[in-house]
């Protein structure tokens, strides 16, 4: 049975064999604090002998100084504003060479908060104003400050409980931002706060559960496009930013139906699958009715009929982004992995077509920078090449690409430096893994020079909402391959890595798609080149703690130990809970519990319910105390229910944040990735009893 010497002997018993009474939504229970302060003394105190492992490698990434690239500025008006490498908000003269004025030291903004995360910041139009969206407690309720730039006072505001989106009127007398329901943390009104009378109003309010708002500023500057969307399904609003009126929608909700706008040049541009798959449309923006009584909800709403279809993407591409320049439309598109940059002029003719994304690599679009750029900014590294900065200069395309005609080419403009880093030494690839007529992409890294046929393989799975979880640099992971390891990403289905049929074919009832993708990914890799019963040590936080939990019940042999950061655990109860945030809003993602046979593809999987007494490898599981997206009993009841049953003597750490939330507090990141790191390397080097 498993060893319990210094865990803490508090039982579920044949009362509560799953322990229910971990769960404490107001987080004020004696009891379970008591619990959880206890099991992080014990974590700390099995994690002593690591310690100095940790140190090391906190010096290894301190000694490892990043030289950021120089990050385009944003230009509004007269000034320059960027945010330098998360630590301030800095702004500049347009065009000035002088050093930035610092207008908001984020580090001093932290020093006062246990937890601190900077949603947002927003810029008001006469420059006077930054509104700053803070969390200080890590569970996604925002209060918004402002910061007087004539003063350098920081200003107060009622505005609490607050999501992160914020648009300035024109005026910059009136702000513009959303309101979370206070027990779901549902994003559902958005709410206008006048400066001067200190009052506020409600433009918008979602009564369907199941919807979420948000808010942006159009291209137009005078416009904002008031969003409420489901899981498939989206609704939208133009909002005058001058005169505050509220139009009605633009296309009133339909199941099944997306459309996103901008508009540009007097005219409104939309992305939608109106007919099926996405594709690009224009109307005249005068069809959109802005009414003086902020949106007449029994006004006829518009029909598509006057949707104009100006481009479509080619069968099994996918508009990924786009962009309204002021000559041109950009558009970054996918083919599976591959991502092209597309330029339309205003009538809907291709101009060029360049391919972005280097080989086992990302790149993705990043936009302008200026109201009246004529350069595409884009984002490109890989998982060993640090990032670059790289251009496309609209200015020299003035007509339609002719076939055959030689493409532009993307222009350097700055890259990331680590101190003492050669990357010739490191070699990344991608493999495709087969097994039961699926090919799962697999990205990877390794140091050519250290890898050895018993290196052993850092696995990182997440595979839910489409998130395609791209090869990015992570200087950090340079730490692992140096000391002859792999780290390698599943790109598994229910991810968005190959697209949306990739996603469909791994979310609701097939969610176990992506855990076979997973485990067949883990053995593969256990024979990767010369590898000989390479050991795996798989890691997922969230989602992908739902994945890699799934894969540990069913197949705990694989995997010589587990880091589940912050993991959705008890799908089923969860799901099953509508008063617990984000519920209604993921069914699609899920399943809904309700009906019986989404709920019996559920408890198939759940990793809480499918716990059993076998011999589950070492675990490092942490939670955030104040996470209001997967709540902390979730991971405290697994650690204690795979100590109760497992088989084999191995630790089953719990680390629970008692002053954070779902994200880590940047401040603390490093120590926490450490700590991660130090365990899988000491668990690597272990003999593995369990391992077949």
């Amino acid at each position: 049975m498993t060893d319990t010497t210094g865990t803490i002997p508090l039982k579920g018993g044949p009362a509560d064999p799953t322990y229910q009474w971990l769960r404490d939504d107001s987080r004020q229970s004696l009891a379970v604090r008591h619990f959880l302060e206890q099991e992080n003394r014990h974590t700390e105190q099995v994690l002593l002998e690591q310690a100095s492992l940790e140190q090391t490698l906190l010096t290894e990434w301190q000694a490892r100084t990043k030289q950021p690239a120089e990050q385009p500025w944003s230009l509004q008006g007269r000034f320059e504003y960027r945010l330098e490498a998360g630590h301030a908000i800095v702004r500049r003269e347009a065009g000035s060479a002088q050093a930035p004025q610092i207008l908001v030291d984020l580090a001093q903004r932290a020093a006062t908060s246990a937890y601190y995360q900077l949603g947002n910041w927003s810029v008001s139009p006469d420059h006077r104003y930054v509104a700053l969206a803070e969390d200080r407690r890590g569970d996604r309720h925002h209060r918004i400050t402002l910061l007087d730039t004539h003063t350098a006072r920081m200003i107060d505001t009622p505005l609490q409980q607050a999501a992160t989106d914020l648009v300035w009127a024109s005026d910059s007398r009136s702000l513009y931002w959303i309101a979370n329901e206070r027990e779901t943390y549902r994003p559902y009104r958005v709410m206008r706060w006048d400066l001067g009378a200190k009052q506020q109003q409600e433009v918008y309010r979602e009564p369907d559960p199941a919807w979420l708002v948000s808010l942006y500023r159009t291209s137009d500057t005078g416009l904002a496009i008031i969003q409420s969307n489901s899981h498939n399904a989206s609704e939208q609003f133009l909002l005058d930013l001058t005169t505050g009126h509220r139009g009605t929608p633009l296309r009133p909700r339909q199941a099944g139906m997306e459309y996103y706008a901008d508009v540009r040049h007097g005219r409104m541009y939309l992305s939608s699958n109106l007919h099926g798959e996405f594709a690009l449309y224009q109307r005249k923006l005068e069809s959109v009715t802005l009414n003086r009584n902020d949106g007449d909800e029994e006004s006829a709403g518009p029909t598509a009929q006057d949707w104009q279809l100006i481009w479509q993407p080619a069968v099994g591409e996918e508009i990924r982004n786009w962009y309204l320049y002021p000559q041109h439309i950009v558009i970054e598109t996918a083919v599976q992995q591959h991502h092209d940059v597309v330029l339309l002029d205003y009538q809907g003719r291709a101009c060029f077509r360049q391919r972005i994304t280097p080989e086992g690599g990302v790149a993705w679009v990043s936009g302008s920078k200026t109201p009246h750029d004529t350069k595409v900014w884009i984002r490109r590294m890989s998982l060993s090449q640090p990032a670059q900065w790289l251009t496309l200069d609209l200015a020299s395309v003035s007509r339609p690409v002719v076939p055959g005609e030689s493409a532009l080419q993307l222009r350097l403009e700055a890259e990331d430096h680590y101190a003492g880093l050669d990357p010739r030494l490191y070699r990344s690839e991608q493999i495709v893994v087969h097994h039961d007529g699926v090919a799962v992409p697999v990205s990877l890294v390794y140091r050519a020079d250290a890898l050895t046929p018993t290196s052993a393989v850092v696995l990182y799975g997440y595979g839910a909402y489409g998130t395609p979880m791209r090869p990015y640099f992570m200087p950090q992971i340079l730490s692992l391959l140096d000391r002859g390891m792999v780290y390698a990403i599943a790109h598994v289905r229910g991810g968005g890595y190959l697209g949306e049929e990739w996603y469909r074919q791994g979310r609701g009832t097939l969610k176990q798609n992506g855990i076979d993708d997973f485990r067949a990914v883990a053995q593969t890799l256990r024979h990767y080149q010369t590898g000989r019963q390479r050991p795996v040590l798989a890691i997922g936080g969230s989602a992908g703690g739902t994945l890699v939990a799934a894969a540990l019940n069913q197949a705990p042999a694989l995997f010589r130990a587990a880091v589940l950061q912050v993991p959705f655990l008890d799908v089923v109860a969860t799901m099953s809970d509508p008063a617990l945030p984000l519920t209604r809003q993921e069914y699609a993602e899920w399943g809904n519990p309700a009906d019986p046979e989404q709920r019996r593809a559920m408890q198939a999987y759940s990793p809480l319910d499918n716990i059993q007494p076998q011999a589950y490898p070492p675990m490092l599981v942490s939670a955030g105390l104040y996470d209001s997206q997967v709540p902390y009993w979730e991971a405290a009841r697994w650690v204690a229910r795979v100590r109760e049953l497992s088989l084999t003597k191995a630790h089953y750490l719990l680390s629970t944040n008692m002053q954070g939330g779902h994200q880590q507090d940047s401040r603390k990141a490093a120590g926490q990735q450490a700590r991660e790191y130090a365990f899988l390397i000491r668990q690597a080097a272990k003999a593995a009893p369990h391992a077949q």
